[in-house]
């Protein structure tokens, strides 16, 4: 399996030319899957558009909160406003090399994370009609990374390929942690809009917070879209989806592989 593992991110990190080919932006954020995407991309849409008198997303899915922060490839709607891009993506090998960042620019990076466990039971949720298989199957993965939208695997390979640009470029390489961001979210919001040197009155930030409550996000569904559910705090703890072998292979698998924590205690 470790073999099978490097092997697979080996072969990413020198194929996803999508962070080297796409640079010309006032900011770029990064999220981990399942981490509150489309909730920051929300907020900071919402307070981009009332500092610049122009109308908000009309609703929360991709569509339209690509107005603002979309996939870098979408064309630009507003040609004043700043231009941040958004992805999932995990860094090409050279995104981390000092003499590539020496010979062009690269924009400042808001990278987004969330506890593992939880973000596996969220993909879960989410996906269990499609993948068919109980969580215990789904959480020991694919190393391969064919067989599910997200698992333990892309987990690993996503938050270490960060680590490392964090490490080789901490000025430019700002990291959020979802828990946070529940925690204090104008807070967070604050620190990435400092972090790309925009400014963005507070009043604008505050209510962009409460525009982005989970109630008033759940009235700004696209009717045509087929997600249909705000996913933000769950009652249940993440946890109560292990069984005690689940446990234990998380556990032994974390410790294995992940190279930095970002804060996360992974004991049970």
């Amino acid at each position: 399996m470790n073999s099978v593992f490097h092997w697979h991110c080996w072969r990413r990190d020198i194929s996803n030319f999508a962070l080297l080919k796409y640079r010309n932006f006032d900011g770029f954020v990064i999220t981990m899957q399942h981490a509150g995407t489309h909730w920051l991309k929300y907020m900071m849409s919402t307070a981009i558009a009332n500092e610049l008198d122009l109308s908000p997303p009309q609703y929360i899915h991709n569509a339209s909160s690509n107005d603002f922060i979309g996939h870098p490839k979408h064309q630009r709607l507003h040609a004043h406003a700043p231009r941040i891009a958004s992805s999932h993506s995990i860094p090409h090998a050279l995104v981390d090399s000092k003499i590539v960042r020496a010979m062009v620019n690269f924009p400042r990076y808001a990278v987004l994370v969330r506890d593992v466990r939880a973000a596996l039971v969220s993909n879960y949720e989410k996906w269990k009609s499609h993948y068919d298989v109980s969580f215990s199957q789904y959480l020991r993965g694919d190393t391969s990374g064919k067989r599910y939208v997200m698992d333990i695997w892309w987990c690993l390979h996503f938050l270490n390929r960060w680590s490392r640009v964090r490490k080789r470029f901490p000025d430019d390489t700002l990291i959020l942690r979802y828990e946070q961001l529940l925690e204090d979210p104008a807070t967070e919001v604050r620190r990435v809009f400092a972090h790309f040197d925009l400014n963005i009155s507070d009043t604008h930030i505050l209510n962009a917070v409460d525009a982005g409550s989970r109630q008033k996000m759940a009235k700004m569904l696209n009717p045509n879209d087929p997600v249909r559910n705000i996913v933000r705090d769950d009652s249940r703890p993440a946890n109560s989806w292990f069984t005690i072998d689940d446990m234990r292979f998380f556990e032994k698998t974390i410790a294995q592989f992940l190279l930095e924590d970002y804060g996360y205690d992974y004991r049970w």
